[in-house]
């Protein structure tokens, strides 16, 4: 017998999905504006910032995905595992931006737009299905 996948076939796969090419979108545009708008060493940082962002949102997905996938829940508890790689992964990124920070490596507050990528990402979608909501209500 070959393992399926591990994927969601509801509609919270299409939601990641949009969300994912959403952040895509965002981080472009703003990579985009810093490398026209902003010194080198700040459009370096929105990208750092962005890409850590990225990063982070791909492997929560991951995680959470296989924590909740039936044939996974019954092999293993689910909910201590999945927040032992999330505290993981916090402190493996609290402590990159700390030393990206020190060594002065990147800038702060372009770093702090690079990471705010999934933040206004999911500020715009949920914008956007609120007026989608008003519309049909009115």
């Amino acid at each position: 017998m070959s393992a399926k996948p591990l994927t969601l076939d509801y509609a919270e796969a299409n939601l990641v999905r949009a969300l994912w090419l959403g952040n895509l979108v965002t981080f472009a545009v703003l990579c985009l504006g810093a490398l026209i708008l902003a010194p080198w060493q700040s459009a370096v940082s929105v990208a750092v910032g962005g890409a850590i962002a990225l990063i982070n949102f791909r492997l929560l997905e991951r995680s959470i995905t296989r924590s909740l996938m039936p044939q996974m829940v019954k092999k293993r508890p689910v909910l201590g595992k999945a927040l032992l790689k999330y505290y993981i992964r916090f402190l493996a990124t609290a402590a990159l931006i700390i030393i990206l920070v020190r060594q002065e490596v990147v800038e702060p507050l372009g770093l702090l737009v690079g990471l705010s990528v999934v933040v206004v990402t999911i500020f715009i979608w949920g914008a956007l299905h609120a007026r989608k909501l008003y519309k049909e209500a009115v």
